[in-house]
């Protein structure tokens, strides 16, 4: 089992904002998506499909100005 530990939202962000937008996109696509006990519907996958071909292309909102 993880172990839990209390951060503050500040620090998180902070860390995340470090990472490579890959790594990023790895870390959603895996903690939100492939972590996700039910099946998504076809609409979800075809949303999931385009977004992830929107940010191939560049046309996402870049993380730094998040």
């Amino acid at each position: 089992m993880a172990k839990t530990v209390s951060m503050p939202e500040d620090s998180i962000i902070a860390m995340l904002r470090g990472l490579p937008q890959n790594t990023l996109v790895d870390i959603f696509s895996k903690t939100l998506i492939q972590n996700d006990t039910s099946p998504l519907t076809t609409a979800q996958k075809t949303s999931y499909q385009e977004a992830l071909k929107k940010h191939e292309k560049g046309e996402t909102v870049n993380w730094e100005h998040l």
